[in-house]
């Protein structure tokens, strides 16, 4: 008995350890980014590791920025990011990308939309397949006049 016992005590704990995985999370900031299609706009100004749109503009333009991750893992990635707004009129919106090695599209996330407010906003873009040997990036439409990219991440 206390061998059935001592058995199935160290089969539990063999059975926990093999299903249990490591979570694998990266973050990368927003100044990593670049705008497009011109890699050099002067309106993306960098701050505290942000980047923020400062063109002024009509009410709800946008300028897009581009923000790679370099991608750890293949498979399911669950994606957000943190924006902001311009604080006044305008919102931003990020989508993550999953692209094949051949440079097709393979995997989108929901586009997700700030408030017009400037403050930090998570944005749950939701989960893309990222394929082996492939790459993901985030696009981020920044509202002009103070629009934000904090970060951006996946796990």
């Amino acid at each position: 008995m206390k061998l059935t016992k001592l058995f199935l005590a160290v089969f539990s704990v063999v059975a926990i350890g093999a299903v249990s995985t490591v979570a694998h999370s990266t973050t990368q900031s927003g100044m990593a980014g670049h705008s497009w299609p011109g890699h050099f706009d002067s309106c993306f100004t960098s701050s505290f590791a942000m980047m923020v749109n400062s063109c002024a503009g009509s009410v709800g333009s946008q300028r897009l920025l581009i923000v790679p991750v370099e991608l750890a893992h293949s498979g399911i990635n669950s994606t957000s990011a943190h924006a902001g707004g311009n604080g006044s009129n305008g919102a931003s919106n990020c989508q993550a990308l999953a692209i094949d090695q051949n440079g097709f599209g393979f995997s989108f996330s929901t586009i997700v939309s700030t408030s017009n407010s400037s403050t930090s906003q998570l944005l749950p873009l939701g989960n893309v397949n990222a394929p082996t040997a492939g790459t993901l990036h985030y696009e981020c439409n920044v509202a002009q006049g103070g629009g934000r990219v904090i970060n951006v991440e996946f796990h």
